[in-house]
């Protein structure tokens, strides 16, 4: 662990500062004294690579911390006296005190400012060091660039190595032909070995394959946490994997009421659930009384390292290490792409090495698979790859932690970043990339070429290549949708970072002792529980910069406590420093009135709060990028967010502004960077109209609007050219589903995700969509005329949905050479349709096809015949026809049926 990327952090932060038109420094002499800092803060930024001892580190890390505080106070106090000249304070009166006040705040920053070079000084700049060393490190091997965007959670094993008998073994303990055996209890099974022996690699193969699916009616897969097991959240989570629609009826409900749920379901039928990393047989104890027992053939798997654990199950399976030929297969398969991999002359190039490297890694799945991740990275030259062998040895042979070494110093914050999550938690990457670039984790590439969220996806593709990432579930078009860290790089990565650098502090006990306090005052607080169990002394608050909760408590009790702790951390002084408040998932979290002092605040997320109001003073913060409302019951906001200068995302659910809210004068730029436009709603004569023409930079657009109005809205989105995703929903005023008359998207060359709601008064015309189209999703279109012919001829489309009376004909035919690179094909409540006909040639890429609740569909025509097809799902579905299906498709794809009711949702 080293202080190299605090380090940059703040070479980055002063910069800005020399830069913000908003945080002017008008002193020439504190101006000259920050941009000095700046240059002996990049010098040191160079040595500070080289190793040093952890006290010297830590020195450092104490001193580049208190120079970020001196920024944000300077930064916090300048923007509260520009504030307070636009509240319109008598400018006679005011002038000279406010011209002092400027003076001391620029005056105390240089004092703070001349502490700080005196401190680096000390720390031994060295000023024979030349050239910039604000490289931007290894952005992903050539090579490499892209080729994950066509993996997909259906092929979840095809790197796995070695572990066929395992499986095989383990296949044979879930489905037993032993009539007694099944009419036994559940059996318990655990896997147990080593960290990075390959337990979960394991279970989940077995778990994806087709005839397990079949065999269960419910699968189930549950991630514990060692640091926190919250009972309520595991057995929601169980439920939403069961019946989605019956655990969001019931989500407010207490822990011991989801179980009775729980257990009324699972008894219907016979299930498996795999229960990954436990650590403790406490955790299990506490775990299994949420599982009925099921006299039916079900059966539970544990995987863990605990022998203890292990001890409960009646059936153990010890995971032991690869053998030599094996181990050196992994490797190949994580190194080298699938070209390189059938290249002789590489293979003979890399025997050179095959002995150290196998000796290294010791036949363990996980360092393999690093190992062969670091020199993935590297170019194939044995100078480099003999240097990264004699680091490991000069290691001890400690792989994990060369994996982090080996990063680029920018990805190092942000694979550390993760370790804030709780254990197992999958991180929605939308959430992820807009935590980093909140953060100033990453930020644009330096030729300008990369935006944040462009960089931010280039380090998640590398992170993901080095196997220090893993993919959790993947979006049906083949981009990762959650991710988490490998519990074995969690273990050790998560405390260290904490404890070493104070990168975060994680919020898990609730009591706390005088010698729990960390080394460095809390900048990045996670909360896994309640907030009000949080220390309260000035250690654990004063620097508080980020706070992220995961804490969900009991069903339907508002978070009441979240709203006294943020007040606590404003009153420590005369402007909030907090940069990151994400309450995602929290229900109703009380906000504090005092909103308008957290003039810093960058990134504030709402989502799935269940929220019904929101401050106003949320609206003029200055600094806000990031506002995410999104599934909540927020209905207005007010309408000064249309003026924000600095808001990027804004997330909402369909929020009409009317003529009062709106303050928009003429010469304005309402909104001028904003990227991402998310649920706006727009009447016929609103106000807004006439200034959308002056938002250009749009990438996300999703917008309900009267048909009425459609002529001007059309106009502005063919001026949005770097758009990607576009939602439509037209309505009439009568609140009717109304018409959407398209306008040719043809030109839109970036746009790859389109979405229309609404009746299409014509057949759909090739020649007016986006031509590199991935993702097409059409409702309540009422077409009547097979659209499959013309769809089909979209040479990149990956997901077709057809949801809602979008088509109101009897059949769909799909002809030879159509759809030749469609993943998922969707099937919704088309009340009409009688036959889905697939010609010979058509969809030779199909993988998924879901049918839900078409009632009169009969007939499925050459279907069973595309080889690539995996899963069929049916929903709502007649049994009559769901039993034919299976009898009739084959033995490769599983056919899952749901039948989801409508569940009166409690109070």
């Amino acid at each position: 662990m080293d202080a190299e990327w605090v380090a940059l952090l703040l070479i980055q932060k002063f910069q800005a500062l020399l830069l913000d038109g908003e945080a002017t420094i008008t002193n020439p002499s504190l101006r000259n004294q920050v941009q000095e800092a700046t240059n002996k803060l990049s010098l040191l930024h160079q040595s500070i690579r080289v190793s040093r001892n952890e006290e010297q580190t830590e020195r450092l890390l104490h001193a580049f911390y208190s120079a970020e505080d001196a920024a944000d106070t300077f930064l916090a106090r300048t923007l509260l006296l520009q504030r307070q000249k636009l509240r319109g304070y008598n400018e006679t009166i005011c002038q000279p005190f406010r011209g002092f006040k400027d003076f001391w705040i620029q005056f105390l920053f240089t004092v703070q400012i001349k502490k700080f070079m005196s401190l680096i000084d000390h720390a031994g700049c060295n000023n024979n060091i030349s050239g910039s060393s604000l490289q931007h490190g290894t952005i992903l091997n050539p090579r490499h660039r892209g080729t994950r965007r066509a993996s997909s959670y259906l092929e979840v094993g095809k790197d796995v190595v070695g572990l066929g008998d395992q499986a095989k073994e383990l296949e044979e303990h879930l489905i037993c032909t032993n009539e007694n055996i099944q009419a036994a209890t559940h059996e318990l099974i655990s896997v147990v070995g080593e960290r990075g022996s390959g337990k979960t690699t394991l279970v989940r193969m077995v778990y994806e394959k087709v005839r397990i699916k079949k065999h269960f009616k419910y699968c189930i897969w549950v991630n514990i946490s060692n640091y926190v097991v919250k009972g309520r959240d595991v057995v929601l989570d169980m439920l939403k994997q069961v019946d989605e629609v019956l655990a969001e009826a019931e989500e407010s409900l207490f822990e011991q009421e989801l179980v009775s749920r729980l257990g009324e379901v699972l008894r219907k039928d016979r299930y498996l659930v795999v229960v990954d990393d436990v650590g403790a047989p406490g955790v299990w104890e506490r775990l299994q009384n949420v599982i009925p027992n099921s006299e039916n053939g079900s059966r539970i798997v544990v995987t863990t390292r605990s022998r203890d654990v292990a001890a409960f199950a009646s059936t153990t399976l010890q995971m032991g290490r690869l053998r030599n030929e094996e181990s050196w297969e992994l490797f190949l398969k994580k190194v080298c792409s699938a070209e390189d991999t059938s290249s002789k002359s590489l293979d003979l190039s890399l025997i050179t090495f095959k002995e150290k490297i196998l000796k290294l890694c010791d036949g363990l799945p996980l360092p393999i698979s690093l190992m062969g991740g670091i020199l993935s990275m590297v170019e194939l030259i044995n100078s480099e790859w003999s240097r990264v062998i004699e680091d490991a040895d000069n290691l001890h042979g400690d792989i994990l932690a060369l994996s982090y070494k080996e990063l680029p110093y920018r990805m190092k914050p942000c694979f550390l970043y993760m370790g804030m999550f709780p254990k197992g938690f999958e991180v929605p990457v939308r959430r992820l990339f807009q935590l980093w670039i909140a953060e100033r984790l990453v930020t644009p590439s330096r030729s300008g070429e990369l935006g944040p969220g462009e960089v931010a996806e280039v380090f998640l593709e590398e992170l993901i290549y080095r196997n220090m990432i893993e993919v959790a579930s993947w979006r049906s078009d083949g981009i990762p949708k959650t991710c988490r860290m490998p519990g074995a790089l969690y273990d050790v990565f998560s405390p260290k970072a904490a404890a070493e650098i104070g990168l975060f502090y994680i919020h898990c006990k609730s009591h706390y002792s005088s010698g729990d306090q960390p080394s460095f005052p809390v900048r990045r607080l996670a909360s896994y529980l309640s907030i009000k169990n949080y220390p309260s002394s000035d250690w654990y608050i004063r620097s508080l910069r980020s706070y992220i909760s995961f804490s969900t408590h009991k069903g339907g009790i508002p978070a009441r406590e979240i709203g006294k702790f943020l007040n606590k951390i404003i009153l420590r002084r005369d402007v909030g420093w907090l940069t990151v408040l994400d309450l995602e998932g929290v229900y109703k979290p009380r906000l504090p009135k005092s909103f308008k002092k957290l003039l810093n605040l960058k990134h504030l997320g709402l989502r799935s709060t269940a929220l019904e109001s929101l401050p106003e003073s949320v609206c003029d913060l200055p600094c806000l990028e990031t506002l995410d409302v999104k599934h909540t019951m927020i209905t207005s906001l007010s309408g000064s967010i249309w003026t924000a200068k600095n808001l990027q995302h804004l997330y909402m659910d369909w929020i009409h502004f009317d003529d009062i809210s709106i303050r928009v004068s003429s010469d304005s730029e309402p909104l001028s960077k904003l990227q991402t436009l998310w649920g706006l709603s727009i009447s016929q004569h609103s106000p807004i109209l006439s200034s959308l023409f002056k938002i250009t930079c749009l990438r996300k657009l999703a917008l309900r609007f009267s048909s009425t109005s459609q002529e001007p809205i059309n106009n502005w989105i063919s001026q949005l050219t770097t758009l990607q995703s576009l939602r439509l929903r037209s309505i009439k005023n009568t609140g009717e589903r109304g018409s959407i008359k398209l306008s040719a998207l043809s030109y839109h060359q970036k746009l790859l995700d389109l979405y229309l709601l609404g009746v299409l008064p014509r057949p759909i015309n090739i020649k007016l969509l986006p031509p590199n189209l991935k993702i097409l999703t059409l409702s309540t279109s009422q077409l009547r005329k097979d659209p499959m012919r013309t769809l089909g001829q979209l040479p990149y489309l990956n997901i077709l949905r057809l949801l809602a009376d979008s088509y109101m004909g009897e059949e769909l035919a799909c002809y030879q050479g159509g759809f030749p690179q469609l993943h998922v094909l969707k099937l919704w409540k088309l009340v009409e349709l009688r036959e889905l006909i697939v010609k010979e040639g058509a969809m030779p890429c199909l993988k998924q096809v879901e049918i839900r609740a078409c009632k009169r569909l009969e007939k499925l025509e050459g279907l069973s015949k595309l080889t690539t097809l995996k899963e069929l799902i049916l929903t709502n579905m007649p049994s009559q026809f769901a039993k034919e299906v299976k009898e009739n498709m084959g033995t490769d794809v599983f056919v899952k049926e749901n039948e989801w009711k409508s569940y009166p949702l409690l109070a």
